[in-house]
């Protein structure tokens, strides 16, 4: 008898948890919720600093989306933008932060300073739904300095970086050592943009095989100028020269000169958030082999042109980054090659979302190729670049997530 009256309060007790389990989450009481979408931030540090905020993991539970983007500066740093997007009550109450993070900052000044952002647009989001009397507002200031400061920049907003690093790796049959020097010199104003860069690298790698050495020697070296005018908000146009020098495509020396032209359907002030650009560039490419081409070629002169399109998107759906581009030499129009880049992110539900990522090329223009057949060495050792008509590689994948979507409580315990 005590023992069915066991197997009785236990059969309630489990239907009473798997009941439990089954049902809704609990609701907490109404206040507003903000989704997060920055891939800049540290979220664990978010939640810890602002605990009366409600972050979750739905974007179509929050009355407030907070989508980021970025953008390279010209000193190096980087400007990332909040857009705080207004939803349900708040539609169409949206504002937009700014924060710039020079190039030497550290991850916590940087975090910080996109923390300050969330605190600013949470505040306004606040005051505008009557919540702001539940916190209280603390305004310190940070250093006393005139609103208005003139300063005295002795480079004149040029900015130079110079690296240099070497590796190797040493075993009983093989040892391999690579060099790696890179210089680049840029200023970045409003109506100008000029970048230099230079970089030189090399790599060896030694085989022994019953006394027998084999090398595999890859050089390459580049030196590329650009300077770029701001002609109107959404005109651009460019002058670029370049040097380059590869073992590996057969190039002993290449010198290119062109000028370019392009349109940004909008305007490039908005460019963090999206980009639509139309690019014409014409120029001459000037070739020295280090061995005879398949065309019985030791050096040449040729002109061509190419014409780009280039979109990005940063939306609360997702993300989108599209570039092709199509160029030909004038002299033979089948000797051309087209290259497709793109780049994709989309929530499907609010648990599922895709992505992919794909690089392909069409190749007609392999005018470098040298002469003869590829020894076995170099088609193990990739000492020499094969002829081909297309090259393609690519990612896609699918991401699900489901659970709470009440995601505040941080513990980072071991």
């Amino acid at each position: 008898m005590k023992k069915s009256i066991t197997i009785i309060l236990l059969s309630v007790f489990t239907m009473f948890q798997f009941q439990s389990f089954g049902q809704n989450e609990p609701t907490p009481k109404k206040t507003l919720n903000f989704f997060l979408d920055c891939y800049h931030c540290d979220f664990d540090f978010v939640r810890q600093e602002l605990k009366f905020v409600l972050f979750v993991r739905d974007p179509k539970q929050a009355d407030v989306h907070i989508l980021s983007s970025s953008s390279q500066t010209g000193s190096g740093g980087t400007k990332y933008f909040l857009n705080f997007i207004g939803m349900n009550k708040l539609a169409e109450q949206n504002i937009e932060y700014e924060y710039f993070s020079e190039q030497s900052a550290t991850r916590d000044e940087r975090r910080k300073g996109l923390l300050k952002l969330i605190q600013t647009g949470v505040l306004h989001y606040y005051s505008k739904s009557g919540d702001l009397g539940k916190i209280e507002i603390d305004l310190d200031e940070k250093e006393t300095k005139t609103v208005v400061e003139s300063v005295d920049d002795p480079w004149n907003l040029w900015i130079v970086r110079m690296s240099a690093g070497s590796d190797f790796d040493k075993e009983a049959s093989q040892n391999e050592f690579s060099l790696a020097t890179e210089i680049s010199i840029e200023k970045v104003t409003e109506n100008w943009k000029t970048e230099i860069e230079a970089n030189h690298e090399i790599d060896r790698e030694n085989f022994f095989d019953d006394g027998e050495k084999i090398v595999n020697s890859q050089t390459r070296t580049n030196i590329s100028a650009d300077y770029i005018k701001s002609l109107t908000p959404k005109w651009s146009a460019g002058v670029f020269g370049d040097y380059s020098s590869t073992n590996y495509i057969n190039i002993k020396n290449a010198f290119k000169f062109d000028v370019g032209a392009e349109y940004n359907i909008f305007p490039w002030d908005v460019s963090s958030r999206k980009v639509f650009a139309l690019r014409y560039i014409a120029g001459i490419n000037t070739y020295d082999y280090n061995e005879e081409t398949i065309y019985n070629k030791f050096n040449e002169t040729l002109f061509y042109e190419a014409l780009g399109l280039n979109l990005e998107m940063v939306q609360p759906w997702g993300r989108v980054e599209i570039s092709l581009e199509g160029r030909h030499y004038f002299h033979d129009f089948s000797k051309n090659r087209l290259k497709l880049k793109s780049v994709f992110s989309m929530r499907l539900t609010k648990q599922l979302s895709v992505y992919c990522e794909l690089e392909s090329q069409v190749i007609h223009d392999q005018l470098y190729l040298p002469k003869g057949d590829t020894s076995l060495e170099d088609l193990l050792l990739k000492r020499r670049k094969l002829a081909t008509t297309y090259e393609v590689e690519g990612e896609l994948g699918l991401r699900f997530t489901f659970g709470s979507i009440y995601n505040n409580v941080v513990n980072e315990r071991f």
